[in-house]
């Protein structure tokens, strides 16, 4: 029933991204490619998270041997196709976009657009705090989300800065509240 009600540009393609079944059904489906790459090409240094790996090689013309053998095996064996933007052959020392994270050989970063994304969420939550449509509660736990997942990087003055502005935020909507609350003692 999920299947049938995802929709795609081309039918019969494409996962439904942001179900929780999409993570059960991309490990269901490239568990072959998993061992295809472990087994039969004996890559020792191969990561996978979902739909995302990772290949880590030091000779170029062995890693463009292997993503061939990659791209053919998707194409005959699953009937996929990797993405022609993200599958490329990039020196570690320019860092490996990877979950979220620019990784580089001793340090992660978090990718620009993810760090965009967290100063226009607080943004919105500002909008909504103010119109009452969200609680603090929910900012807490929205921020502690993505304290959480910001830990893994190189990040702890960003970190700090985004804990400083929700603070900020909080300790304004406690003020107003407080402010509105001895309007309102002193009117009755």
């Amino acid at each position: 029933m999920i299947l049938e009600n995802h929709r795609t540009p081309t039918p019969g393609k494409g996962m439904p991204l942001g179900n929780l079944t999409s993570q059960f059904f991309a490990n269901v489906y490239l568990g072959e490619l998993d061992l295809y790459v472990k087994h039969v090409l004996r890559v020792k240094h191969y990561i996978r998270y979902v739909d995302d790996f990772v290949i880590l090689g030091r000779d170029k013309a062995e890693l463009e041997a292997l993503k061939s053998k990659i791209d053919h095996f998707l194409l005959d064996k699953l009937k996929i196709e990797s993405h022609p933007d993200k599958s490329k052959i990039i020196p570690l020392r320019s860092g490996i976009t990877f979950l979220g994270f620019r990784v580089f050989r001793r340090y992660k970063l978090l990718k620009k657009s993810n760090i965009n994304r967290i100063f226009k969420r607080m943004l919105k939550f500002q909008e909504r705090l103010d119109d009452g449509t969200i609680t603090e509660d929910r900012i807490r736990d929205s921020f502690a989300g993505w304290d959480g997942y910001a830990k893994m990087a190189n990040a702890y003055k960003l970190r700090k800065r985004i804990r400083g502005r929700v603070d900020t935020m909080l300790m304004r909507r406690m003020l107003l509240s407080n402010t509105q609350q001895s309007k309102l003692v002193s009117f009755l």
